[in-house]
């Protein structure tokens, strides 16, 4: 009998690789396009080839990132005695240790740093399952502390919902920058603003396809840029998410019901905090207009309330 078996997440895993796949097969393909018609017009046969085999080189790119990320992200399936990984089947009382959270290394051309979980083996083997590409990894988490490092029964256990009436009286301490004097608010606001200016001046004369795509690249734009810019509020008892632009925002999460809190950064995207409950269900908020001196000072807040706090991307 199936107890937990997992699921590909759509837009982590499929989106991601789909579009990966596609912008680079296409940009290689054109590469290749662009230097053997040049080489037909050119009377020098060799100096346009290094274009075909660099577009050839993007090309095999794009295949070994669909391999890539299918290896890193197999099937997984859990009874009540075995563990299978891809088509490896393991039997679960040959599981040594597993570290439950953490960056771990995701293989393509180089590794570079995933959240996910490590099982070792009593052979010697070990097996990295990222949590991203998963839709209920979760699960397969919760599953190996309560079996394997609690030796309980397995059950899922969700978090109680946090009342908002719960707040009303509670006193909050507020971790906030500015956002119109920070990079994120200034790179929305900016462009937002030269939009705006020749609507305001043209009006109803400009173009209406012009009018659409001013509208709908704008609104992506405040959308992108709005998201990136959360902040922070604690109380006795709550952390308390919110974000500069979606006022309505807000999610909650009591102090109890957290796992670990993560500092971290991806890519170009600016300092976030990753929330991981006790049932291992975890979220990103990027947070692009506080400075490092509020995060610090954050940290040292969460920490003297019992929270553990791991710091990947702030200098102490």
């Amino acid at each position: 009998m199936k107890i937990i078996e997992t699921k590909r997440h759509p837009l982590k895993f499929y989106t991601t690789l789909t579009f990966g796949f596609l912008f680079l097969f296409a940009l290689g393909s054109f590469m290749i396009f662009i230097g053997l018609n040049n080489e037909v017009n050119d009377q020098s046969k060799y100096k346009h080839i290094i274009m075909p085999i660099f577009g050839s080189l993007v090309c095999l790119l794009a295949i070994w990132m669909v391999y890539s990320y299918w290896k890193n992200s197999p099937k997984i399936t859990i009874d009540k005695n075995n563990l299978k990984i891809g088509n490896e089947t393991f039997r679960l009382n040959s599981i040594k240790d597993v570290i439950l959270t953490g960056k771990m290394p995701f293989r393509f051309i180089i590794n570079f740093p995933m959240e996910g979980t490590a099982i070792l083996f009593d052979d010697g083997k070990d097996k990295i399952l990222f949590d991203d590409m998963y839709t209920n990894s979760y699960e397969v988490k919760s599953f190996l502390e309560q079996v394997i490092i609690n030796k309980q029964e397995f059950k899922i256990n969700t978090p109680k919902k946090v009342n908002s009436r719960e707040l009303r009286f509670e006193n909050k301490e507020v971790f906030k920058g500015n956002q119109f004097t920070s990079l994120r608010g200034i790179s929305l606001w900016a462009l937002i603003g030269t939009f705006a200016f020749p609507l305001i001046i043209k009006g109803t004369s400009m173009k209406f396809g012009a009018l659409i795509f001013l509208c709908l690249f704008g609104t992506f734009w405040f959308a992108l840029h709005s998201w990136l810019m959360h902040y922070f509020e604690l109380t006795k008892n709550f952390l308390i998410i919110r974000n500069h632009n979606f006022i309505w925002k807000m999610k909650v999460y009591g102090f109890s019901d957290i796992k670990e809190i993560v500092f971290e950064t991806q890519g170009n995207q600016p300092n976030c905090m990753r929330v991981i409950t006790n049932d291992f269900k975890n979220n990103l908020y990027p947070a692009g207009t506080l400075r490092d001196k509020i995060w610090l000072e954050m940290k040292k807040k969460l920490e003297a309330k019992g929270v553990q706090v791991r710091n990947e991307c702030i200098y102490e």
